[in-house]
């Protein structure tokens, strides 16, 4: 049995996850794929715009056949550390045989032999003093490090999102000698940054775009995720608002919280009390040394109570310590007694006290959020149903 593993947000899904998915059939063949998604909030550190069992559906209908939550803690972390969890959670199942990624190149060789150039690099001084001189200089860490690279790997591979992540999971694979074959699938259609809509291959930031202005997207989506976005409750990034400015106005030292430096909490505590909206706050304190993406990661972490201790904890124990099923179709449950056998992690398809704390955190804000905006009571991880789609 040929299986293909993915690592994805589908935020929300659109013509080139579908893309991606057929791929995975039609040219590597796989019988069955396993898809590991991010939860309730994302790599960017904004919440989803539909709620994880709404994406999770929109994949299955489309060629998935199992979904798994990347666990929040490391599903709102960096490139790095979102990429390490996430690649070890496909390994973690013992089926997976093959990981696919979309990626600026359509030459997966030319990221599997950067990321072995920087794994030698990287245990040079010279690489440590280079990000150093850096980092003194005034640039943020990332920044420094990918300066630092430039000197042993085409800047190209590693200057945009799809690239950088690509370029994480293949050294994460080749540094832990796991037993993955690499594929890659060339991004069509505009760059993942792009919020202007262009037809059938637009970008999930465009939709996500258009969905706050009231645009129609469905020509962006398959049909069917398109019927599921309509029919449920869209979420915008500013929903949070409010009950992050609560959080940000009763502390005052924000530096405990993962990716948060002093002087971030510093800055924070400087404006925060001209906290109008989260998408406002982020641009407000931006700066050349401190990207968008950083700051919301860093509010989301404050808003979840993800702390740099434990986060480092939770890296120590593996990353990974349990499975968490969002869905499966009909052939997706054919894989599933196999993973039971060859995985050492218990497999759960509803919340109970073993999840992560964060999860049920980050799950527990969108509900309030989604109960908030409909009116209705809706329900929570540990009672929700788990339903199977029937495909």
């Amino acid at each position: 049995m040929n299986v293909v593993g993915i690592i994805a947000e589908y935020n929300p899904f659109h013509n080139g996850h579908k893309l991606q998915l057929d791929y995975a059939k039609n040219v590597l063949k796989a019988d069955i794929i396993v898809v590991a998604m991010s939860g309730s909030f994302t790599q960017r550190g904004t919440i989803a715009c539909s709620n994880k069992y709404n994406r999770a559906h929109m994949a299955l209908l489309n060629g998935a056949d199992i979904v798994l939550e990347i666990p929040t803690i490391f599903a709102t972390a960096s490139a790095k550390e979102y990429a390490s969890a996430s690649v070890k959670l496909i390994n973690s199942l013992g089926v997976v045989d093959t990981l696919l990624f979309g990626s600026e190149t359509d030459d997966v060789n030319l990221i599997i032999e950067g990321a072995k150039n920087v794994i030698a690099y990287e245990g040079c001084q010279e690489y440590e003093d280079i990000i150093h001189s850096y980092v003194s200089k005034g640039l943020s860490y990332p920044a420094a490090r990918q300066m630092a690279l430039e000197g042993v790997i085409d800047p190209n591979l590693i200057n945009t999102p799809n690239n950088i992540l690509a370029f994480e999971y293949t050294k994460y694979i080749l540094e832990n000698n796991l037993p993955l074959k690499i594929a890659s699938i060339k991004r069509q259609g505009n760059s993942y940054n792009c919020n202007t809509l262009s037809g059938a291959l637009s970008s999930a930031t465009s939709i996500r775009e258009g969905l706050i202005k009231g645009i129609d997207v469905r020509e962006a989506m398959p049909q069917n995720a398109h019927e599921i976005l309509q029919n449920n409750t869209v979420i915008h990034e500013d929903d949070i608002s409010i009950l992050l400015h609560h959080k940000l106005l009763s502390e005052d030292d924000f530096s405990i919280y993962e990716d948060c430096s002093i002087d971030l909490s510093n800055k924070i505590n400087k404006y925060k009390h001209s906290f109008i909206t989260f998408s406002n706050f982020c641009s407000k304190i931006k700066s050349k040394d401190l990207s968008y993406a950083r700051i919301s990661r860093t509010l989301c972490h404050i808003l979840l109570g993800i702390t740099e201790k434990e986060f480092e904890e939770a890296k120590k124990n593996g990353y990974i310590s349990y499975i968490r099923l969002l869905g499966f179709t009909k052939n997706g449950a054919t894989l599933l007694g196999t993973i039971k056998e060859q995985s050492s992690l218990e497999i759960y398809t509803s919340g109970n006290n073993a999840l992560s704390k964060y999860d049920i955190i980050s799950s527990d804000i969108y509900r309030i959020i989604e109960t908030n905006k409909t009116k209705t009571s809706l329900p929570n991880e540990f009672t929700r149903k788990f339903e199977l789609t029937n495909l």
